[in-house]
């Protein structure tokens, strides 16, 4: 059975759905290119909770590792070249923000299952973005998927699509020490040929 099957095909009603908060004086974490700034909203459908234009989701960690790892998710040797063309943002929202919580067991009464966190199959991922937003959800918290032991947890801000000119804390080359911590996760970087 494929792990989009574990997942109801619509969702059902979320008004008492699980939610936590991300503060707005709590660090969050995103990689991403150089020639680009951190805040970005995908909204062309090729992420797990995009919604659709104009709205877009912004895909972060609440640790630098986790916005590693789903960046850098594809292989296990990494060129050195690859990671010095992007950066790593330290952001925070403006507010505090409502999250649907997908993290905590008691989501599973309104369907949810891991394949919220896992599926490939974006389809029905994206429905229950859809609707979250609607039921008044500014995001979601899930679990990231490249942790296999489920620890790292991700947050899906929904927002306009495309850029955004929102506050940045800091934006940095990716440093040693987050490189080091890559190696718990079987990911190296090696020296580009």
């Amino acid at each position: 059975m494929s792990p989009l099957a574990l997942l109801p095909e619509d969702p059902p009603s979320l008004h008492e759905f699980p939610a936590c908060v991300t503060l707005a004086s709590q660090p969050l974490y995103r990689i991403h290119r150089q020639n680009h700034g951190p805040w970005y909203f995908s909204d062309d459908g090729s992420g797990r909770f995009n919604l659709a234009p104009p709205r877009g989701t912004c895909y972060l960690a609440t640790e630098p590792i986790g916005a590693f790892i789903e960046v850098f998710r594809a292989t296990a040797l990494v060129a050195s070249a690859d990671v010095a063309k992007r950066h790593l943002a330290t952001l925070h929202v403006l507010r505090d923000v409502k999250l649907a919580d997908c993290s905590v067991r008691s989501a599973r009464a309104f369907g949810i299952t891991a394949a919220i966190h896992a599926s490939e199959d974006y389809r029905a991922t994206q429905r229950w973005a859809e609707a979250f937003s609607r039921a008044g959800f500014e995001g979601i918290c899930y679990r990231l998927s490249h942790d296999p032991s489920q620890r790292c947890l991700g947050i899906a801000l929904f927002g306009q699509g495309g850029e955004s000119d929102l506050p940045v804390d800091s934006d940095e080359p990716i440093g040693v020490e987050l490189i080091k911590a890559a190696r718990e996760f079987g990911i190296l970087v090696i020296p580009t040929p």
